[in-house]
C-alpha cells in the first residue's frame, strides 16, 4: 500500500524570528520546537531539519506549512516557501485565536502558537493551498521602512 506520511509545520512569525513546530498526522511533535531567524541561512536550516525528519520515515512523505497572515512579517517567509515549491496555508489571526481558545489552557506564547497552527493544519480539510494573488514575491529581508511610516503617510492623507 502506498501511503504518504504527512508532516505539518506550524510557524508563528514575528519581526525578527519565527517559532517552528513540526507535527505528524497524530499530533506527535517530530522534534522539539525551535526558532529560526528570518533569513535565508535559517530557512535552509528549517529545510534541512524537515529533510532529516523525512529521511527517518519509510515511504513517501509530504509537508504542509501554515502561518498567520501578519502582513510585512509573514510575506517574506510565505513568498520564500512558495518560491521553493512548498504548500503554504495562511490563517487569519482571528482564526488561530479562536482555535487556541478551544483548548482548556489559555496560555499564549509564540512556541504554543506554532503548535496551534500545526494542529489547525492537521484538523483542516486536505490543504487547499492559499495563494496571494497579484502580490510581488518578496525575499527574506528586513522591512525597508519603519512601521510608523504608514502612520505618517496616513496622517498626511487625512490632513488633505
Amino acid at each position: 500500500m502506498n501511503t504518504t506520511t504527512m508532516f505539518y509545520v506550524g510557524i508563528d512569525v514575528s519581526k525578527d524570528k519565527s517559532d517552528i513546530c513540526i507535527k505528524d498526522v497524530n499530533g506527535n511533535e517530530m522534534i522539539q520546537r525551535f526558532k529560526i531567524t528570518n533569513n535565508k541561512a535559517d530557512l535552509g536550516h528549517l529545510y534541512e531539519t524537515i529533510e532529516r525528519i523525512k529521511s527517518k520515515i519509510p515511504g513517501k512523505s509530504d509537508v504542509v506549512f501554515g502561518m498567520e497572515a501578519t502582513g510585512i512579517y509573514s510575506l517574506p517567509l510565505y513568498s520564500s516557501l512558495k518560491r521553493d515549491g512548498h504548500k503554504v496555508k495562511l490563517y487569519n489571526p482571528i482564526q488561530t485565536n479562536g482555535f487556541r481558545k478551544m483548548n482548556i489552557r489559555k496560555t499564549k506564547t509564540d512556541p504554543i502558537d506554532s503548535a496551534v497552527i500545526a494542529d489547525m493544519l492537521r484538523f483542516s480539510e486536505p490543504p487547499q493551498v492559499s495563494e496571494l494573488q497579484d502580490f510581488p514575491m518578496k525575499n527574506i529581508s528586513p522591512p525597508l521602512q519603519p512601521a510608523n511610516s504608514l502612520y505618517h503617510h496616513n496622517n498626511k492623507i487625512s490632513k488633505l
